[in-house]
């Protein structure tokens, strides 16, 4: 009598390979684009910030925030009473404000003049990341005015 019930033990041996041989093709370009993916946010946050930094000169009598003694955009600059009276977390729309990086840390922000040949005065803001962890550790997006 012929059971045709269930699998052969080959079978099974031949299905688990199989899916073993795609979980191992799955998985490192799965991790590349979460990589690829928490780069692009990296670099749209710095955007924002940057954004957000030249939105405010324009509206505070042509003056950037100021820069953090540490240069870094920490919970303790988040705080910071600007002189408008605004939190550099008022400056962002939605609940969480100023964002940091994809591993919860925040970006660098220094400023920058350069007097051209011309003798124009440039004005410029940096926001850069500088976690050795990130996938977009020394990435950058520069502001200029």
């Amino acid at each position: 009598m012929n059971n045709s019930a269930g699998f052969t033990l080959a079978e099974l041996v031949v299905t688990i390979v199989l899916v073993g041989i795609l979980a191992a093709a799955a998985i490192p370009t799965f991790n590349d684009v979460m990589v690829s993916a928490q780069l692009q946010i990296n670099k749209s946050n710095m955007e924002t910030i940057k954004n957000a930094f030249v939105r405010y000169y324009y509206t505070s009598q042509m003056n950037f925030p100021p820069v953090p003694e540490n240069e870094l955009l920490d919970s303790e600059y988040k705080d910071l009473v600007l002189p408008d009276g605004r939190t550099p977390d008022n400056l962002f729309n939605g609940k969480d404000g100023l964002p940091y990086n994809s591993n919860g840390n925040p970006y660098s922000y220094y400023q920058e003049n350069d007097t051209s040949s011309t003798g124009f005065i440039t004005e410029r803001i940096v926001i850069k990341d500088t976690d050795p962890e990130s996938p977009s550790v020394d990435e950058y997006v520069v502001g200029e005015i």
